[in-house]
């Protein structure tokens, strides 16, 4: 039961894309313009039923180049929101009631989408799961496809908040990347080769959960910045003392629902948030439409991006 619910929860993520001018890399990164949104708006506008008995048209969800497109609705002249069917295959599995299904079979999961075209030309690309199933990397294949030409290529970004994320569980242990190894005072090093150590909740003392709590709103801050307060925690717990220069990556495991899941304080992260949505899960797993538009233009315009409009 406890597996079977933890699947279920809906939360949604956000991204945006812009472009970069193809073959240079170091080019800056330029918003689009409202004719190449708008040719992005009538793409998603064809909703005609695939014929999934034509070969061809598996293929082509297969690799990227179409994806079941249910519905869309306009909210405004620069913000759209629609259902789409993220794909699923490659890997067998038994069904209770229809046995072995093949790993080659295409599988497909009702998800929603939300697009908003910002005055700097961004594109803000919000997708819906359930649970751990969500289909964001095919969206945005798909969206990217359509919007690149010859001379740009589309790169996403995603939105973060780690005081959503920390907020969500409990702190369980602080693990700190060095570039080189220090010592604990009175004693031998600490560090092992790779230069990771871990501070967990339960050597550190009192004050843990609010002191991780308590980096998020300074991890905003310049590198320089998070790495003091990363250090400053560090050292509160009484085990050593460490230079922040020395720090090249810190990370967080949290505990929440009898799972555990790692946040990001510091070094590369390739996870966007997921933002809790109040929609009830009926026993299909098949969310309102209506209620899922307004939960997640909500998140957008309060949570995500407020007064970037």
């Amino acid at each position: 039961m406890a597996k079977r619910q933890r699947m279920r929860y809906p939360t949604a993520s956000y991204h945006y894309l812009v472009k970069r001018t193809r073959g240079a890399p170091d080019s800056d990164e330029v918003g689009f313009t409202e004719a190449e949104f708008k040719r992005l708006v009538t793409r998603l506008h064809d909703i005609t039923p695939i014929d999934f008995e034509n070969e061809e048209e598996i293929r082509r969800i297969k690799v990227g180049e179409n994806i079941p497109l249910l519905a869309i609705t306009k909210i405004s002249d620069t913000r759209y929101f629609g259902r789409y069917e993220g794909a699923y295959y490659g890997q067998e599995y038994r069904n209770t009631k229809f046995g072995t299904i093949d790993a080659d079979s295409l599988n497909l999961r009702t998800f929603h989408y939300i697009v908003d075209l910002r005055r700097d030309g961004r594109i803000v690309l919000g997708t819906q799961y359930l649970g751990n199933y969500g289909d964001y990397e095919g969206l945005n294949y798909f969206l990217s496809k359509i919007l690149q030409s010859q001379e740009f290529v589309v790169r996403s970004k995603s939105f973060t908040s780690l005081r959503y994320e920390l907020g969500a569980g409990t702190p369980v242990e602080l693990k700190v990347t060095l570039r080189r190894k220090g010592a604990k005072a009175g004693s031998a090093s600490l560090f092992s080769k790779t230069g990771v150590f871990a501070v967990k909740r339960t050597e550190y003392g009192e004050g843990f959960d609010s002191d991780v709590a308590g980096l998020a709103p300074k991890i905003k801050g310049s590198l320089e910045d998070r790495k003091a307060a990363i250090a400053q925690v560090i050292s509160q717990g009484d085990i050593m003392s460490v230079d922040e220069d020395d720090i090249a990556g810190c990370t967080v495991l949290m505990r929440q629902d009898n799972h555990s899941y790692t946040v990001y304080l510091l070094g590369e992260n390739s996870s966007s948030t997921r933002f809790p949505i109040s929609v009830q899960v009926p026993k299909n797993g098949l969310l309102d439409y209506d209620r899922v538009c307004t939960e997640m233009t909500r998140l957008l315009d309060e949570i995500v991006t407020p007064g970037l409009r």
